[in-house]
């Protein structure tokens, strides 16, 4: 007959699950272990609504950005200004190089002009951005309040211009007024262009001031042929690859531009106040991570110290049962890694709620001057859940091995008697 083996039980783990499933509720340590479990479930819910809402805003405006001037822009490498621009030559080989880089997403040229808009009362600064039909214009129809997104796959050249709310208010203009454009050049020049739409992106910054048109115009203006640009604007598949995509470009690309070279700017680049900003929200994180957590471990410490108090009989019987302390204590931890879970399950789950709360009805509102969005903005990524549920585990149990050595000092003989 074949040997039999019993199976060996942890039996740490299993009297853990049955203290941690008694109904023992006129113990001393049921209060104090309740709050220590709110206090975790509260400091875990605001942990993960501090990741979602700086995600969120970093999401949010990293998009408004690259919406406005994309990943990566490819210009004059004497263009100092990113408004006025110089100039540069799409060649064949230049398109070509684009086409084959990988993570490139999609490409188109750009002229960017400054111009005077003036109506019948009032004038006001702006930047024509023209493009062609080769533009992407996702971003803006997403934005779209009034009107319609201007048509630029016409064989003539249109004079249909989008510009945002906070520009049409100054100038006190609606969908198809027209509006003069005067050019600070040499001649002087006008042009006139009709209101085909108005977009409201909530960055003043950029809404002051951008003005969609058709780059046809512009070049006319400067005397350019069809391969002359400002620039090339670059959509990357994921900014996460943005600086291999960079790397590979200025590798790959041809350095020549007529007299001059090629110069890639990233997003970054051309806003580094506000991602500086962002880095800034970043470490406000990390501030707020770190005190939740620590008010949460030493709830956590206090409620397992009279859990250890009030289990005292236990300890001492199963340590005249010949238990030893390092067992003791791994039983109180996986007591303690319970109840944390718990206390994290129920947090994640009013962290989502309130996070889906905020996400589909907008309830907290913002001032669109100050933080670039009227809403605050929540994006959910699972990763970073996922890894501060680990983190949050792992250190709230670890603050808890120090407390368990109070096991070692309960004597038996005077444990059995105690009340």
């Amino acid at each position: 007959m074949p040997e039999f083996k019993p199976k060996r039980v942890n039996l740490e783990l299993f009297i853990a699950r049955r203290l941690l499933k008694g109904s023992d509720k006129h113990s001393v340590s049921v209060p104090i272990v309740r709050i220590a479990l709110v206090g975790i479930a509260l400091g875990m819910c605001v942990m993960l609504l501090s990741v979602f809402i700086i995600t969120g805003f970093k999401k949010e405006i990293t998009d408004k950005v690259t919406g406005f001037s994309s990943h990566l822009n490819i210009v004059s490498y004497g263009n100092y200004n990113s408004y006025t621009g110089g100039r540069i030559v799409v060649t064949d080989t230049l398109v070509e190089g684009l086409k084959r880089i990988k993570g490139v997403a999609s490409f188109h040229g750009y002229v960017m002009k400054p111009t005077i808009l003036k109506s019948e009362k009032e004038i006001h600064g702006a930047i024509l951005y023209g493009v062609d039909s080769s533009f992407h214009a996702s971003f803006f129809r997403d934005n779209l309040k009034q009107g319609r997104m201007p048509d630029f796959t016409g064989s003539q050249t249109s004079s249909e211009i989008l510009l945002s709310g906070n520009i049409a208010s100054m100038l006190d203009l609606s969908v198809g007024d027209k509006i003069q454009a005067h050019f600070v050049q040499e001649p002087p020049r006008v042009r006139v262009f009709t209101v085909a739409g108005i977009y409201n992106t909530g960055f003043k910054e950029y809404d002051d001031i951008f003005v969609l048109c058709d780059l046809r115009h512009l070049q006319r203006l400067n005397a350019w042929n069809k391969e002359e640009m400002t620039g090339i604007a670059v959509d990357v598949t994921d900014i996460a690859h943005l600086p291999a995509v960079y790397e590979e470009m200025d590798e790959t690309l041809p350095l020549e531009n007529g007299n001059d070279f090629y110069k890639i700017e990233t997003l970054y680049d051309r806003s580094p106040a506000v991602f500086d900003w962002l880095e800034l929200l970043n470490m406000n994180v990390w501030v707020i991570l770190i005190l939740l957590l620590t008010v949460a471990g030493f709830n956590m410490v206090s409620g397992l110290l009279i859990l250890i108090l009030d289990k005292t009989l236990l300890i001492g019987i199963l340590k005249s049962l010949g238990y030893k302390n390092v067992n003791l204590r791994k039983l109180f931890l996986y007591i303690s890694a319970g109840l944390i879970g718990k206390g994290m399950v129920w947090g994640n789950v009013l962290a989502f709620t309130l996070g889906a709360v905020q996400y589909y009805f907008h309830i907290v509102r913002l001032d669109p001057a100050t933080y670039y969005m009227d809403t605050v903005p929540v994006y959910f990524n699972l990763w970073y859940v996922v890894w501060l549920n680990i983190g949050v585990l792992v250190v709230s149990v670890s603050m808890l091995i120090v407390p368990t050595m109070l096991i070692s000092r309960i004597r038996p003989i005077k444990t059995i008697r105690f009340e």
